[in-house]
């Protein structure tokens, strides 16, 4: 049997909204210019790019071990000169609208707990010109207790934030050719290209 992550960890799924064009400016700022420093803070487990669905949208995933740890990382984030006085005043005059939901994992995956034991580490900042994406694609599925099409990643459910009680579901497709779509009705489904940097890429 693959290993599951702890079901009382604490992920918050953030999603951040832009002008058309805007998000990969948002990308390349980010893995230039602050990715290094965010992550000497918070937790990282994915950051991805919608393709279908809302467009120009940016969702990220970050694991705590619970909510005072959160609290915890963001003071030290709140702190950190690199991040505010470098990354903040070129990122986030771009970022149009910001929301967050708290999750709990009801069921995870190999791949999942491959992140989570690896969660906490700081990633290195990308040279300029670096590529944005990774080559796999990601289904996200909300508001389905079915699982989505691909490998399945893990599914959650919503705490905190719009929707509590709504599952989120996300799998993943190594290439293209593989792609399929989920079977029944669901509140949303989108396509995501994941960050070159993600974790989960």
């Amino acid at each position: 049997m693959p290993s599951e992550p702890d079901k009382n960890l604490l992920f918050e799924f953030r999603s951040y909204d832009f002008a058309p064009g805007a998000a990969p400016r948002y990308l390349e700022l980010f893995q230039t210019s602050g990715l290094e420093y965010v992550t000497r803070h918070l937790p990282l487990g994915g950051y991805w790019l919608t393709d279908t669905g809302a467009l120009n949208t940016l969702h990220h995933i970050w694991i705590y071990r619970d909510f005072a740890h959160r609290a915890e990382c963001r003071v030290g984030l709140a702190a950190d000169k690199e991040w505010n006085q470098g990354f903040i005043p070129q990122g986030f005059p771009l970022i149009l609208r910001q929301q967050s939901r708290f999750m709990r994992l009801e069921k995870g995956s190999e791949t999942l707990s491959n992140v989570v034991r690896d969660v906490g580490r700081q990633y290195h900042s990308h040279a300029a010109g670096s590529p944005l994406f990774a080559g796999s694609w990601y289904g996200l599925l909300i508001g389905s207790e079915a699982e989505g099409q691909g490998e399945h990643i893990g599914r959650w459910r919503v705490v905190s934030g719009e929707g509590p009680g709504t599952a989120i579901s996300l799998a993943r497709f190594t290439n293209p050719a593989e792609v399929t779509f989920p079977k029944g009705p669901a509140a949303r489904h989108e396509m995501l290209r994941p960050c070159s940097f993600s974790p989960l890429g």
